[in-house]
């Protein structure tokens, strides 16, 4: 048998220290999870990291302040807003802004240098059953980067107010 060079057996401790590493990997799943999979023991699908925080990030902003009996702090105040025709448009961008910076800062550590981003606009939509209305739209873009991986981290999101509803698709990347 061959000996082993001392390059060799480094490598091989690196590979080992490696798998290792690999093994203690958190394992992300996607939402909404499947109580029926669960109780069957069955294997979840599961997501990268981006894709998680982007999940948790939607369920921040669809979250009402209380909602949450185990945690009442947890949320957005966008659902406050939904109906505010008396404030200016910037004072609510602003006030959901800080909110969310706020929620997301507090919620998802896996984001750091979070900055976000909130546009609103009239738009007119056309319902088959009401025939023509006028909504207004909020564009949120949250952006940082992902604490482990240092990857830069954009998620944007859009919902129509008065009443609130979710206008997706989501995006990331």
């Amino acid at each position: 048998m061959k000996p082993i060079t001392p390059f060799e057996r480094k490598k091989a401790y690196l590979l080992h220290f490696y798998s290792i590493y690999l093994s203690m990997q958190p394992e992300y799943y996607t939402l909404p999870l499947r109580l029926d999979k669960i109780l069957k023991q069955e294997e979840s699908s599961k997501c990268s990291v981006a894709q998680s925080v982007a999940q948790h990030i939607h369920l921040i902003i669809t979250t009402a302040f209380g909602e949450m009996q185990y945690d009442e702090a947890l949320g957005c105040s966008i659902w406050g807003s939904d109906f505010d025709n008396l404030t200016s448009s910037n004072r609510i961008k602003e006030f959901i802004k800080q909110s969310l910076l706020h929620s997301v800062a507090k919620y998802e550590p896996r984001l750091q240098q979070i900055r976000i981003e909130v546009r609103s606009m009239q738009e007119e939509l056309y319902l088959s059953t009401k025939g023509r209305h006028i909504k207004k739209k909020m564009d949120i873009t949250v952006s940082g980067l992902l604490t482990n991986t240092r990857d830069s981290f954009v998620y944007n999101d859009q919902f129509y107010t008065g009443p609130l509803s979710y206008s997706g698709p989501l995006s990331y990347y």
